[in-house]
Parts: structure tokens; sequence; C-alpha cells
């Protein structure tokens, strides 16, 4: 007993072991993403509680904090708090202090990130959206049900047999989507890959941009067409024409023979109809969102320059809109993160904010296939986050997991003295992934 104790304590004191096991679990916590976000949520406090043990945990947080875009996360999650000096409803400014703080796990997983694991992170995420995209097809066609529960363990739940997005709300799935497909074009065509692996690529490429229009999300669509228009514009110049005319193949086909896709556009022309007509109706669902816009106009222009606090944008908007509106007086969100911060923190709160992207997009990243994923899942935040927020444990995790991947360089070594083994660490993370999947089993059945 007392060897293995003293063998334990050995080995909590190897800060280089201690490492590996946080970059092996940043690895689960990205093929976490798109499949289960408990389970993704107890990933990272263990990751916490390694960082910790590990020491010196001062001089790693300032360490990051050298990074201008770690920093810039840090300023917004500083600017929501001191909203909070000014805000009259605190519980709803404490609900959004602590949506904004998922930025701050860029810091961590920055301050953990081994070089030789950016691969595996992308991997990772890849192949849980693979998995998340049989599980979508599988319900599409019948295979599988819309609810797989046993007992008392739900392993998921769809809205229904007519929008298939098993694990995450279906705007956050189709999002992850559009930023899967661009990630599997990157790697098609930019990258040297053995030919069979590009076949099977190109294959995904095809169903995960079909599994995207017989789901329920807009965002994802709207996403899909803006990344994929920055694609042509700004990276497959020579292929932009033919680009275009796949993508309205795609459009055409979709609407022809998804009937989700289909009834979502016409119940997009049909609200577009009502908000033109003399008595506008914001009570549809794009007309509550344009309606926010119009009370938020009234809203801003009282407080421009630091807003209304962090948790009193949606009461005054409600304060703003009449009883008539009743879709508008129900939404608990502005359905438009940009829209957010200006409301609760004001010009300066936006600029803030603004200052993410703008560090993102100065920082200098040689290698530039991870350019390339900084800028496009940044791109993907930006377009995905026009209609919708970061209140649902998705989008800023997201982010922080491929810009830690992508605001270092592979010959950065946080591990030093432990000899890498591919096959060894992949056994690691199989291993991790079924001792976190069984704890959470074993939680429902408690």
């Amino acid at each position: 007993m007392y060897k293995t104790l003293l063998s334990s304590k050995k080995y909590l004191q190897d800060k280089d072991l201690l490492t590996l096991w946080l970059n092996n679990l940043l690895v689960v916590y990205a093929f976490l993403l798109p499949i289960s976000q408990t389970i993704k949520a107890t990933v990272f406090s263990f990751m916490v509680i390694l960082f910790i043990i590990r020491g010196d945990v001062v001089k790693h947080v300032k360490a990051a904090l050298q990074n201008s875009v770690v920093r810039a996360f840090v300023y917004i999650f500083i600017a929501y708090i001191v909203g909070m000096l000014w805000t009259e409803n605190i519980a709803e400014g404490l609900y959004w202090v602590k949506s904004i703080k998922y930025g701050l796990y860029l810091l961590l997983f920055y301050a953990i990130a081994d070089g030789r694991y950016i691969d595996k992170v992308i991997s990772a995420f890849i192949f849980g959206m693979f998995i998340s995209e049989l599980t979508s097809y599988g319900m599409h066609f019948g295979i599988m049900p819309w609810k797989l529960e046993i007992g008392r363990i739900l392993f998921y739940q769809a809205p229904s047999m007519e929008d298939p997005s098993p694990f995450l709300n279906h705007i956050h799935y189709g999002v992850a989507l559009a930023f899967t497909v661009i990630l599997l074009i990157h790697k098609t065509f930019f990258e040297k890959h053995d030919g069979y692996l590009k076949i099977f690529m190109g294959i995904f490429i095809v169903t995960a941009t079909s599994n995207i229009f017989i789901t329920g999300g807009r965002t994802g669509y709207v996403t899909f067409f803006l990344l994929i228009v920055v694609l042509a514009v700004f990276y497959l110049r020579k292929s932009a024409l033919g680009i275009f005319l796949a993508i309205s193949v795609v459009f055409v086909t979709a609407y022809n023979f998804s009937p989700i896709f289909h009834a979502k556009v016409h119940q997009t022309e049909q609200s577009l109809y009502s908000l033109f007509k003399d008595d506008p109706n914001f009570n549809t669902s794009l007309g509550a969102r344009t309606g926010i816009y119009y009370y938020a106009y009234e809203v801003i222009k009282k407080d421009p320059v630091f807003g209304v606090g962090t948790g009193d944008s949606m009461d005054k908007i409600h304060d703003m809109a009449p009883e008539k509106d009743y879709i508008i007086n129900s939404l608990l969100h502005e359905h438009n993160q940009f829209l957010s911060v200006l409301l609760k923190l004001g010009i300066i709160g936006l600029f803030i904010y603004l200052n993410i992207f703008y560090q993102i997009y100065k920082f200098k990243q040689k290698e530039k296939d991870l350019r390339f994923i900084m800028i496009f899942i940044t791109l993907t935040i930006a377009f995905g986050t026009l209609m919708t927020l970061f209140n649902l444990r998705f989008f800023l995790p997201l982010w922080a997991v491929f810009l830690a991947v992508t605001l270092i360089n592979r010959d950065r070594r946080t591990i030093n003295y432990v000899e890498l083994d591919d096959k060894k660490q992949l056994l690691q993370i199989i291993i991790l992934i079924a001792v976190f999947g069984g704890a959470s089993l074993l939680h429902q059945l408690i």
C-alpha cells in the first residue's frame, strides 16, 4: 500500500507526465465537443485539477497571457463583469458572465497544448462529427430511433425524425457541419494524403454537406454558404465559378428533396413578406429577430457608450415591445452576439469584443494550414453568432479548442522529457473516452 502511494505521489509530481495527460484530455475534449456537453464539462474539470496539481499555475497563466488573442478573451470577460456594476437584473447578468467564461478556456488549452498534438485534436473533432453524422443519417433513414434511451440512460434525443440533430441543438449542429466541411476541403485539396484517404474525405464532404440540409438549423445553412463564398473568393479563385455552380446545385437539390429545408425556405419567404406590410408582423421566427433589431435601436440610443448592463438588455427590449409582439416578449436573448454585446456594454464593449477578431486577424502564424483553420473557425463563429449567442456551451469551447492548437506551431513543446508514441497515445485516449463515458452512464443510473 505504501509503495502504491509513493508511486502515485511520484507520478503526480512528474510535470511532463501530467502535461501529457492534459494533452490527451484535450484530444478527448475535442472529440466530445459535438457529442456530449455533459461529459465534455467533466473532462474540463479534470483538466483544471491536473493543471493545478502540475504546479507553477501563475507562471503558466502569465505565459499564456503574453499571447494577444488570449488577452483579448480575458478583456471581454472582464467587460461582462464590469457591466454588472450598472445592471439591475443581477441574476440574468450572472448568467451571461457564466456564459462568457467559456472563452477563458483558451487560457488553459493554450498553456498546455503541445505541437505534436495539433493534428490529433483536429482529427478527434472530425471523428466526433463523423459519429454524429452517422447517427443523424441513421435517424433520417429510420435505422435508429430519434430518442435512444435504455432504462434511465439517455444517449441522445433529437427534436424529431424530420430534424435529425442527435447530440447538439440543430443551430449548433448545422454550424459545426459547415466548419467540418471546410476542414475536409482543406485536407482534401491543400494537404498531401493517401489517395484512398482523399476519396474517403471527398465522400465525407458530400455527406456532411447533405447533412446540413436535412436538419432544421437555418443558421447552419447561412454559415455554410458564407464560408464557401469566402473559401471560393480568397482561396480557390480559379475554381470559384465551379464552386458557385456546385453550391447552386446543392441548394436546388436540397430545396426539392429535403422537406425540412423546403419548409424553412417557405417559412422565410412568408416571414419576409409579412415584414414588408404596412403593419409588420414580428410574430414569426424571422420577424421576431427583425423586431429585436427594431426595438434594440431605441434601447441603444439611450445608452450608446456603456450599454444597459450585463443583465438588462432583454428586459429593456421587452419593455419596448408591445404585448401584441408576443414572440419577442418570450425571447430570452437577442439572437445576435454582436448586438447583444452592444446592448449590454455599449460601443466600448463592442470594440472590446471586436478586438478578439482583430487580434486573430493580425496574429502571425507561419504554418499556412494552421492559419487557414484559425481564420475559418473564427469566421464560423462570427457567421454563426450573427443569428445566435454563446449561451449554450458550444461555440466558445469550439473556438477555444481550435484557437489553442492554431496559435502555436508544431515545433512547440510543453512535454519535454517523455517520448511520445502515437499508438500508445491513441490507446490512452481511447481509455480516457471509455472511462469518462462509463462514468457518465453510471451517474445516470445512480
